[in-house]
């Protein structure tokens, strides 16, 4: 290559050079969107049917703000109690706004997930034009079980050494969401035999319908009489999958032998007034043989 076209490349760099520079310059480059608000809120899990207290916190993390407008929207079956919607002429770095929230949300939203926003529209200082800034407030309604049981009883109550018992009784779930794979079963302790345990599958408790459960167990044979307290327990899953054992107490007497029934004797009471009864008796008895007696010698003395 000669020098003179090593010069032309030269200036053909260079003028390539000037032009991106100049271009550059008369171009804005893109910037990308910076929030000036933080949103948090102090929890997103909500219990089913019942109210849920929680706070929203918007702090400015940005330039100085004015005429401030934040409003808090949340769809339904959620409900909101009180305010949702707040106003400051001013809102300066690090200024924030704390607000205490009620929601509800019925049983029927157990399980599903929610989402809201909260719409900030403001003026940047130096800045005429309003601004819109949107964060997503996103929830969770959880159900909940309350397992109860009730009528509970133990056949033989009280058991002799060796003997099979017989523990049965109803389960009841309160909440409202339904209690899966449940089983119920006994601590293998004294005074139960662990081997001879035979639990009991339930299976699906829906709220508010009672489940009836029964399940056996042998005494130890080398049980001393006295008073026992056995431990049932109630296994069960809820919808997150997460496993829950409930414990029941309930009480077990163990005998040497049992009580011998003896008939108690009449009281003297019931003694006379069964003696008045058959004397009573015998007397009609005694009144029917005189009327007939009677009445037929009668008729022999008509008939002579």
């Amino acid at each position: 290559m000669s020098r003179r076209q090593r010069i032309k490349g030269y200036v053909v760099v260079l003028i390539a050079a000037i032009i991106l520079s100049a271009v550059l310059r008369i171009t804005p480059v893109a910037q990308g969107y910076s929030a000036n608000l933080s949103v948090s809120i102090s929890q997103n899990v909500l219990e089913a049917s019942r109210n849920s207290t929680l706070t929203m916190e918007i702090v400015n993390v940005g330039k100085y703000l004015k005429e401030l407008d934040v409003a808090l929207t949340i769809p339904p079956p959620l409900v909101l109690f009180g305010d949702n919607h707040w106003i400051r002429p001013s809102f300066a770095y690090g200024d924030a706004i704390r607000a205490n929230l009620t929601v509800f949300a019925p049983s029927s939203a157990a399980g599903m997930t929610s989402q809201g926003s909260v719409v900030a529209v403001y003026k940047v200082i130096g800045e005429t034009t309003p601004t819109t800034e949107t964060h997503v407030a996103s929830f969770l309604v959880r159900g909940w079980i309350d397992l109860q049981a009730y009528e509970i009883t133990v056949d033989p109550n009280p058991a002799l050494p060796g003997s099979e018992i017989t523990i049965s009784g109803n389960l009841l779930n309160r909440g409202v969401i339904s209690a899966m794979y449940a089983n119920v079963s006994a601590v293998p302790d004294q005074p139960l035999v662990a081997g001879s345990i035979k639990p009991t599958y339930v299976g699906q408790i829906d709220p508010n319908a009672p489940a009836p459960f029964s399940l056996t167990a042998i005494v130890d044979p080398n049980t001393a009489a006295g008073s026992y307290s056995l431990t049932i327990q109630v296994f069960y899953r809820d919808d997150l999958q997460a496993d829950h054992l409930v414990n029941i107490l309930i009480g077990l007497s163990v005998v040497s032998e049992l009580p011998s029934t003896q008939t108690t004797p009449p009281s003297i009471t019931e003694q006379v007034l069964s003696n008045q009864m058959l004397l009573l008796a015998l007397g009609v008895v005694i009144i029917l043989i005189i009327v007939v007696v009677y009445v037929r010698r009668r008729r022999k003395a008509q008939e002579t």
